[in-house]
């Protein structure tokens, strides 16, 4: 069985007309007869029925059809992947990112990939963790990008950055490093939290067990921005991204609460189906991510 008459029999079937087929596929219609009677003796059934001036595909030919179009499918698609592998100048890029990248990473990273790819369409969906590896496993985005190790075993994960996260106050509060005081005296304060499902939120959690941190009370207001400015407005203290707060470190509105004994570090990743195939254009994103490690 080869390719020339399954795409024979396919517009065949398509246009109802051998000499339609032949005009369709630059052919002689003697040449498109000879490729369809090749597929019908190799197979051993009749695929077409000829109807007075019509061509009508048999109860055979029906059932082989929809395999043929799976085919043809197949091969239109494999044809337009490796035309944007050639060239890049089309394509589209689906993403998924966590609120911290998307916010304060992919900008410039997006932005340095449109002016070497203009003519990619660039599509970015924005959620927590947990709703990011949901689009993943959806199909929704070719891409996710994660703050913190993915837990999904049908997911692949590379490691792109790491992200250092910091306790943070108001620059006029009376408490601004934590090097020679127990943690436990973070218990007295009031903590602006993300929502649950939020990867910031998640390490935030571990790291009340792991030093025994019980919050006098918990705010969870949901969105980094909203937790920044209700930091400066002396509402209580946050847990961010270095990423997130960098502008308000520089402006004084923001400060740090430092400790020579503790240091918050996660890794960013990429994540993405184990069993799909990476696009052109989401390939060569993934490239420009690995520069950011060296890679």
């Amino acid at each position: 069985m080869e390719l020339s008459q399954l795409t024979a029999f396919y517009q065949v079937a398509i246009t109802g007309s051998f000499s339609k087929a032949a005009e369709e596929l630059f052919l002689s219609q003697p040449a498109i007869s000879r490729q369809v009677s090749a597929l019908e003796k190799e197979l051993g059934l009749q695929l077409f029925s000829r109807q007075s001036k019509k061509v009508v595909l048999t109860d055979a030919g029906r059932r082989f059809f929809i395999y043929t179009e799976k085919i043809m499918g197949l091969l239109k698609e494999a044809q337009k992947e490796m035309h944007e592998l050639k060239d890049m100048r089309t394509g589209e890029l689906t993403i998924g990112a966590s609120t911290t990248i998307s916010n304060y990473l992919l900008p410039s990273l997006l932005a340095a990939y449109q002016r070497k790819n203009p003519g990619i369409g660039i599509h970015l969906s924005v959620g927590n963790s947990t709703e990011v590896e949901e689009m993943v496993l959806e199909n929704k985005v070719d891409l996710g990008l994660l703050a913190g190790e993915s837990q999904v075993p049908g997911l692949y994960q590379e490691q792109f950055a790491e992200d250092e996260l910091c306790f943070l106050t108001h620059p006029g509060r009376y408490l601004h490093e934590i090097d020679n005081q127990d943690f436990e005296e973070l218990s007295k304060e009031t903590f602006l939290c993300r929502e649950q499902g939020s990867a910031t939120q998640g390490l935030l959690n571990s790291i009340f067990d792991r030093l025994n941190i019980k919050p006098k009370r918990t705010l969870v207001l949901g969105d980094t921005e909203a937790i920044k400015r209700g930091v400066m407005n002396g509402m209580g203290i946050a847990f961010l991204s270095k990423l997130a707060i960098e502008n308000e470190l520089k402006l004084g509105q923001l400060s740090l609460l430092t400790s020579s004994k503790y240091k918050f570090t996660r890794p960013l990743i990429s994540v993405y189906r184990k069993d799909t195939r990476l696009s052109p254009a989401a390939l060569a994103f993934l490239s420009s991510l690995r520069k950011l490690q060296g890679k």
